[in-house]
């Protein structure tokens, strides 16, 4: 029998690291090695009672068959007026686009938009999935040039004939929050050089600063019709595994990334989707904040202790729950990667290696982990770097 020919194209996507690494970890940890991960991507808070008790609500009632495609239109229509009154964009239901995840939502609108070579400008550091998805539509990601996106990355991407970009602010890896000039700056940009935008807000509440976090469309209201807005209920009100994301776009857009999804996964998860309608309305409110004060002593308890170690640097991340270290020394001459391998399998320690994140020389740790864990995670990091066992 002849062999499968597969597609080169899904040949050429790289997996995830974070799901390497995850793998890894729990490889060990039932072999009986004493591991900690400060490799999550997730809250490790419960979800909140609020949608527990809605989506139980509505399996009781029956309320388990398809919903329409595009998502219930009472959760398209909260989440229309929400995040239509935060960014100043209409609030119409017809503008919302209800998927399995903001990965999902990311995905439908680059399907509407990507055509075979067309360039994409991302952010450097990116998250690891930015790339990927960009390459499995015949695209071609064009990297910032620096440690985060700036203006003259805009121009220059448009210069190279790039038609659309991806942002990202509070950031993964780096947990960066750009700052309302710097915003400023890049939104104009994006205008001028005609760019379709998909902003990803995943970790837009999940900030440690007084002031909201600045927006492309506070600098420029004119990018909305060219400007999608991805977020969901996933970061901030720990409910990862309901896979529930939105996208808001211009109607014509968001009908395009609905046919999309139409052939693929069909409507998100109905009862997920009654869950995440409770804490759209508000229902969850106390939890959330709870969880984002206890994110910000944990930022704190990590950055105290990485802050003079010898062989790293880092910046105070501003949003999102994640550190990402630049390796100035260490045992022997490795990659990122190689690090990483080898400080989980000498330390017991699960980190995730920069160069997944188009950051070679730098490792990410997350602050979704207890104090006890972080506290050990570090101490056992400083100690690897000082070569000690």
């Amino acid at each position: 029998m002849a062999d499968i020919r597969f597609a080169p194209r899904a040949e050429s996507l790289l997996g995830s690291a974070t799901l390497q690494i995850t793998a890894k970890a729990a490889e060990l940890r039932a072999s009986g090695h004493d591991v900690v991960s400060l490799s999550a991507g997730q809250p490790d808070f419960p979800s909140p009672r609020a949608a527990i008790e809605a989506a139980e609500k509505a399996m009781r009632e029956g309320r388990t068959g398809y919903t329409a495609n595009a998502g219930l239109p009472e959760l398209r229509k909260a989440v229309a007026e929400k995040w239509g009154n935060l960014r100043g964009i209409c609030p119409d239901p017809s503008r919302v686009l209800v998927s399995c995840g903001a990965k999902h939502s990311i995905a439908n609108l680059m399907e509407a938009v990507v055509r075979e070579g067309d360039k994409v400008l991302i952010p450097r550091p990116w998250w690891v999935s930015y790339p990927e998805m960009v390459k499995r539509l015949g695209g071609i990601p064009v990297a910032g040039s620096g440690t985060h996106l700036t203006a003259d990355d805009v121009r220059e991407a448009a210069a190279a004939g790039a038609t659309g970009m991806i942002f990202n602010s509070p950031d993964n890896p780096g947990g960066r929050v750009y700052s309302r000039g710097e915003i400023q700056e890049i939104a104009d940009a994006a205008a001028d050089a005609g760019f379709w935008v998909i902003s990803d807000d995943i970790y837009e509440f999940l900030h440690y600063g007084d002031e909201p976090v600045p927006h492309l469309l506070d600098a420029r209201p004119d990018l909305a019709p060219r400007l999608a807005v991805v977020t969901g209920v996933s970061k901030t009100w720990s409910m990862t595994g309901w896979r529930i994301g939105f996208a808001l776009a211009d109607p014509a857009w968001i009908a395009l990334a609905g046919r999309v999804q139409s052939h693929t996964t069909s409507n998100a998860p109905t009862m997920c989707q009654y869950g995440a309608l409770a804490v759209v309305q508000g229902l969850a409110e106390g939890e959330r904040i709870e969880m984002l004060h206890a994110f910000r002593a944990r930022r704190d308890l990590m950055c105290s202790m990485l802050a003079g170690a010898e062989g790293l640097s880092f910046q105070e991340p501003r949003g999102a729950f994640y550190v990402f270290v630049r390796i100035e020394t260490g045992p022997g001459a490795l990659d990122s990667s190689g690090f990483c391998i080898s400080l989980l399998e000498q330390e017991g320690v699960a980190v995730i290696p920069g160069d997944a994140f188009g950051s070679e020389g730098f490792i990410r740790l997350s602050f979704a982990a207890s104090n006890s864990d972080i506290e050990k995670g570090v101490k056992r990091l400083r100690a690897f770097l000082s070569g000690r066992v």
